[in-house]
């Protein structure tokens, strides 16, 4: 190729990304709509046409048949095992605008020249839109009116089941959950301060998961969100819930795991929860700055990953070893307790709109054990079960038929089911008295074996104990499981 048409080839390249640059709908639209579904359709497909490190997948579809994309940034097509792989999925509620809008701002920066060297450590998937039914009519809830960042248990909602059998493709390293809150309650309004973070950044919290994980994230992750974020003039703090302040309790986010963070943190990756601050009318009420704000963010942490790949890649490759042949006690009950330190919470006053920082006492950043259960070797599950089977045909959880020759089985006999408060919500909890069997005693041919020397093994502890706070009996259609003065139908087997 001669050196005049070298020249020109990157002078059309350079054309191309400056003019995509200009051309987002929440642009040409003066910020005034967002980009629809048929405009995302458009533009990822416009991505993947001019883009050389750009490769679009379709990964599923809503409930109402609209097309779920992935937009893979890559110099190698994702085959390079040695890279980061890095997966940041946007709007599963359909009335937090700004994350899809700041995943597209983000895509055009992204094929910006000066930003390709990302892709030399990285391979970095971004699902603009996870809920585009909800996003259509700005409703939070898909069009089955479920609540997609609590389907992440059960994995029923197509849409969910996308992002999971996404992530299982390519086991990713590092996710980002993109979401908003919003500030504007009566209860805070009558406190007379709203929290204004434009971005609050939210790390792992179930005691379950890697604690070298969890510290990494406490101490390195966020103080760099963190300086990126106020170094351009957004406001930022670790992602808190709760208050108001010195009236009721501030934590951190939940420890359950039917989120779209702690559901992929559970297999000890590095997973976080991005929530920017919602505009009044749950709409475009500012949503150049909150888009903007996203975009910000969602770069920063791609750059962390860059500059910190190879203690990244270490930890994770380490940390998701330890899980096969971690058999210690899974915490099935726990709570937020405060550790006598103090928060500093950013907030803007109703009366004059002024800014402050208010030092928060009844502030609970610990989270502590009240409950665990020794790992059983297996679980039996009832073949007649079609529920608990599809929930583990949806987590595509290994299980077989062959029943052991030797072993005890632990049945649960459910005495008496009383009631706890964690997290603010309660539940059943039930007493227990424990029958030992012999396998050969039981009808096992009736029983599903569910071996737990797979990845996901103490999310099988959390989700089939009947004490956990998380299980699945807490969800409606399995309340059957926990009835008082029978047996509980799942059992726990016991090598000899």
């Amino acid at each position: 190729m001669s050196i005049i048409k070298i020249i020109l080839t990157i002078l059309f390249s350079l054309l191309i990304s400056d003019t995509f640059a200009q051309t987002l709908p929440l642009e040409l639209n003066n910020f005034q709509t967002v980009t629809s579904h048929k405009q995302l359709s458009s533009i990822v497909k416009e991505l993947d046409s001019k883009s050389e490190i750009i490769n679009v997948e379709e990964i599923g579809k809503s409930v109402e048949g609209r097309e779920i994309f992935a937009v893979k940034f890559s110099k190698d097509g994702f085959n390079d095992k040695s890279k980061l792989k890095v997966l940041f999925f946007a709007q599963q509620h359909g009335n937090e605008q700004s994350g899809k809008e700041g995943a597209l701002i983000l895509a055009k920066e992204l094929i910006k020249n000066e930003n390709k060297f990302l892709f030399d450590r990285i391979d970095f998937a971004l699902i603009p839109q996870v809920n585009p039914d909800g996003s259509e009519l700005n409703k939070r809830r898909n069009s089955n009116g479920l609540d997609l960042n609590r389907n992440h248990l059960l994995i029923e909602e197509p849409e969910v089941q996308a992002v999971h059998n996404f992530f299982a493709k390519y086991n990713f390293d590092v996710t980002l959950d993109v979401h908003e809150y919003y500030p504007y309650s009566e209860e805070w309004k009558e406190f007379g301060y709203y929290k204004r973070a434009d971005e609050q950044l939210g790390i792992l919290t179930n005691p379950n998961i890697s604690e070298k994980i969890i510290k990494y994230s406490k101490e390195k992750v966020l103080p760099f969100i963190s300086e990126w974020l106020h170094s351009r003039n957004f406001s930022f703090n670790e992602y808190v819930v709760g208050g108001p302040p010195n009236i009721e309790r501030l934590r951190h986010s939940t420890v359950d795991i039917n989120d779209g963070r702690q559901s992929f943190g559970m297999l000890n990756t590095l997973s976080f929860i991005l929530e920017g601050k919602n505009g009044k009318d749950y709409y475009v009420e500012n949503i150049k700055h909150r888009s903007e704000a996203q975009s910000q963010a969602m770069l920063a942490l791609l750059f962390f990953c860059y500059k910190n790949y190879d203690e990244i890649n270490k930890l994770i490759e380490h940390e998701r070893k330890e899980i096969l042949s971690d058999n210690s006690p899974v915490v099935v009950q726990m709570d937020h307790f405060n550790d006598g330190s103090k928060f500093n919470l950013p907030v803007t006053s109703v009366s004059d709109e002024k800014d402050t920082v208010i030092q928060v006492d009844n502030y609970n950043p610990l989270v502590k054990k009240l409950l665990e259960i020794p790992q059983p070797d297996a679980y039996l599950v009832p073949k007649a079960s079609s529920l608990s089977v599809g929930f583990m045909n949806n987590h595509k959880i290994f299980y077989h038929d062959q029943t052991p020759e030797l072993g005890n089985v632990e049945i649960y006999n459910i005495t008496k089911i009383d009631s706890i408060e964690l997290e603010g919500e309660k539940f059943g909890n039930p007493e227990l008295s424990i029958v030992e069997k012999k396998i050969t005693d039981i009808d096992a041919e009736k029983y599903y074996i569910v071996p737990l020397n797979q990845p996901k093994r103490k999310i099988l502890v959390l989700a089939f104990e009947p004490q956990s706070m998380l299980g699945l009996r807490n969800y409606e259609k399995f309340k059957k499981l926990l009835q008082a003065g029978f047996d509980y139908p799942i059992f726990r087997y016991i090598k000899d």
